[in-house]
């Protein structure tokens, strides 16, 4: 944001002159809190993109976990998410489990490791703050963004 530090220029609420925000105002205000939660994920030698991955492939269902799944999910392509899960496989996060059934399909499972570094996930940090919110604001709040997340989503798929 070019209105200066943390805190300067932050006061959305009144930042046009109708008396509420601008669009513009809490788009910039989002993307500094996406900033600042994604640099919290730089932590235990892993990238906040790694993180994502540990925490997708936690809480999937078998069926879900899959490199092609989670591209889908991460919205990237599945030579991408395939590096990534290399990376994961690489540092003992995560293991590859055959599928009896089906012998092209590999399931990714979240080691002992990962399951145990999942309890330092750095996104609790970032839950914890939304947490010292009223009840009645974390619920607008989560409508107001998944809101937002349906319309991005719409305009990537349109593109």
């Amino acid at each position: 944001m070019g209105a200066g530090p943390i805190g300067a220029g932050m006061d959305i609420a009144h930042s046009d002159h109708t008396g509420g925000a601008s669009p513009q105002a809490i788009a910039d205000v989002m993307l500094q809190i996406a900033h600042i939660a994604d640099s919290l994920g730089y932590t235990h030698g892993l990238k906040p993109s790694q993180w994502t991955a540990l925490r997708y492939f936690a809480g999937a269902n078998n069926s879900q976990r899959t490199v092609s799944a989670f591209a889908d999910f991460h919205a990237t392509t599945r030579g991408a998410a395939s590096q990534m899960v290399e990376v994961l496989v690489g540092k003992e996060l995560l293991v590859r489990v055959p599928v009896p059934e089906d012998r092209r399909v590999t399931q990714l499972h979240p080691t002992p490791k990962a399951l145990e570094l999942l309890r330092h996930d750095p996104l609790n940090d970032f839950a914890g703050v939304i947490g010292t919110l009223p009840a009645d604001d974390q619920y607008r709040l989560a409508e107001t963004l998944t809101s937002l997340l349906r319309g991005l989503l719409e305009r990537r798929q349109s593109v």
